[in-house]
């Protein structure tokens, strides 16, 4: 792993490989290591870079980290790509990081040139769908209450947060323990997404191609969501590469396959 100090935050990345840049950035519970099958579909075809996004594995968080928003996660992405002389990039990203992928793209296009977004749980496109976020802030309102910030992450990571943590349950539970030792992370990330703007005139003018990916085991709120999306994101495909849990853990190959065809 490598190390520096990032928009004032020691972070810590993977960087793998010789060939165009493939940035890879995870969903909130999970690290670095999440990637590890689909680097080695990858091979390579591709330099690798997976940070631990701030706050998770090896990665510091600030000082009194309570809260994060798309736009510094991207900030962050954006400035490791410039200290490691890494761009233009292709973006991919799964969950919360599929949204970072997003705000890079739109934001950030003199480092982007095509984003790959893995099962974006972006249910301000589904208003039936973010009724049940306030259902789920007291699921960890009482989970805090009874065991403390680490029952609220076996929560996520055991999927009883259908709307604020939709198909969490797949992580890998080795991930998924690393993740149990940074709780408080989990909290500052949650609100990440429900506050982004979606910006609708941006995506549909966005020429840069990417690609939208889901899987078998994608929950139907995010299929719904990715649908809705495809629909938005101007030069977007949507790809549905099977596989029985995370299209980036059990669908590597499929999912390497959608990634070679931007590199």
């Amino acid at each position: 792993m490598a190390e520096g100090l990032i928009n004032g935050v020691e972070l810590s990345w993977r960087d793998r490989g010789a060939g165009p840049p493939l940035l890879l950035l995870h969903e909130t519970a999970a690290t670095a290591a999440i990637w590890e099958p689909l680097i080695d579909a990858i091979g390579a075809d591709a330099r690798t870079i997976a940070p631990d996004r701030r706050g998770w594995g090896s990665s510091e968080a600030p000082e009194q980290y309570v809260a994060t928003t798309v736009e510094e996660q991207a900030a962050d992405a954006d400035a490791l790509l410039r200290e490691i002389d890494a761009g233009p990039a292709v973006v991919c990203g799964a969950g919360l990081g599929s949204v970072i992928a997003l705000e890079l793209l739109l934001r950030h296009r003199d480092l982007v040139r095509a984003a790959v977004v893995i099962e974006p749980p972006l249910l301000a496109f589904l208003p039936e769908a973010t009724q049940g976020l306030a259902a789920d802030r007291q699921r960890i309102a009482d989970a805090v209450q009874e065991g403390g910030p680490e029952a609220a992450i076996d929560l996520y990571l055991g999927g009883g947060l259908p709307r604020l943590g939709p198909g969490a349950e797949r992580i890998p539970d080795a991930v998924g323990a690393e993740a149990r030792q940074r709780p408080l992370s989990l909290f500052a990330e949650l609100g990440a997404v429900p506050a982004w703007s979606l910006r609708t005139a941006e995506m549909l003018a966005t020429d840069a191609p990417s690609r939208i990916v889901i899987g078998a085991s994608t929950p139907p709120v995010v299929r719904s969501a990715s649908e809705q999306l495809a629909l938005r994101l101007g030069s977007s495909e949507l790809v549905d590469v099977g596989g029985d849990g995370l299209p980036h853990v059990s669908a590597a190959r499929e999912s390497a396959d959608a990634i070679r065809d931007l590199l």
